[in-house]
């Protein structure tokens, strides 16, 4: 993930110093501990109706409990709505 590496140069003058190996290693583990906790902040509004996520553009809103077939699972699922519509991986694309 390229947050993952941003916030690892930006925050951490150690890692320059890592084995490229070891630099992997931690890489991994982050990106192990982020979509964990993507999928635990998900599920509660899977699994709560008082609880929404709606992501709206030209006032048209969408509902995303409603359009995924599970939503914690999105952060791993390719074409799903977190690459759908999220703005920051487009400008991400885009570069």
């Amino acid at each position: 993930m390229v947050i993952t590496k941003i916030l690892l140069k930006k925050n951490c003058f150690f890692f320059l110093k890592l084995k490229e190996e070891e630099k992997k290693e931690i890489n991994a583990y982050i990106q192990n501990v982020i979509l964990s906790s993507y999928f635990n902040f998900l599920r509660i509004f899977e699994e709560n109706e008082q609880f929404k996520i709606v992501y709206e553009e030209k006032g048209k809103q969408v509902n995303l409990v409603e359009i995924s077939e599970m939503l914690k699972a999105e952060p791993i699922i390719e074409n799903g709505w977190i690459e759908r519509f999220s703005e920051e991986l487009k400008k991400g694309k885009d570069n």
